[in-house]
């Protein structure tokens, strides 16, 4: 199974992301392409900027693929979700970091680097809801599945004491 690297925070490329699946909590940090949970709304947002824009199908499948690739970069899954949770997260392993980790980074980052480490979404799969708060425009919450919660709110009350950083 393809892993993707752990990687550091960078504002605006790779996010940090609390999750909670099956009572077990986790920070990851990985690529915010990555979090938008239902690839269908995406790709569908997608299609009409191009269209909007005047711009073509062919122009759009060029630039980031028919759905069926665009949804291979996520490894085929198109809806995050607690039905998918365990395969994409199997992918994000090596992503994952202590808050222990997270409080020292931003310890020691440079103050205008600090911002990279503030927590951009919680994902709690056993409740089906998403909360994210990440800056506009990025409208994470706008691509929540069927059923689900999306909120644009600040969540950091919401992680467990132990889990906070």
């Amino acid at each position: 199974m393809e892993q993707i690297d752990k990687v550091l925070p960078k504002y605006g490329e790779n996010i940090v992301v609390g999750v909670l699946f099956k009572k077990h909590f986790e920070w990851y940090v990985a690529p915010k392409n990555l979090w938008k949970m239902d690839y269908k709304k995406l790709y569908a947002v997608w299609e009409a900027a191009y269209k909007k824009s005047g711009r073509t199908q062919a122009q759009l499948e060029k630039d980031i693929g028919t759905y069926e690739q665009f949804c291979d970069k996520r490894w085929g899954i198109e809806v995050l979700d607690g039905f998918t949770a365990s395969h994409f997260l199997a992918h994000l392993f090596k992503c994952r970091y202590s808050s222990d980790e997270l409080r020292l980074l931003r310890m020691v980052a440079h103050d205008d680097k600090k911002i990279d480490y503030e927590a951009s979404m919680f994902i709690d799969f056993d409740s089906n809801t998403m909360y994210s708060q990440f800056p506009r425009p990025e409208n994470f919450e706008n691509f929540v599945p069927i059923g689900w919660r999306g909120e644009h709110r600040s969540f950091m009350s919401l992680i467990p004491d132990d889990k906070r950083y």
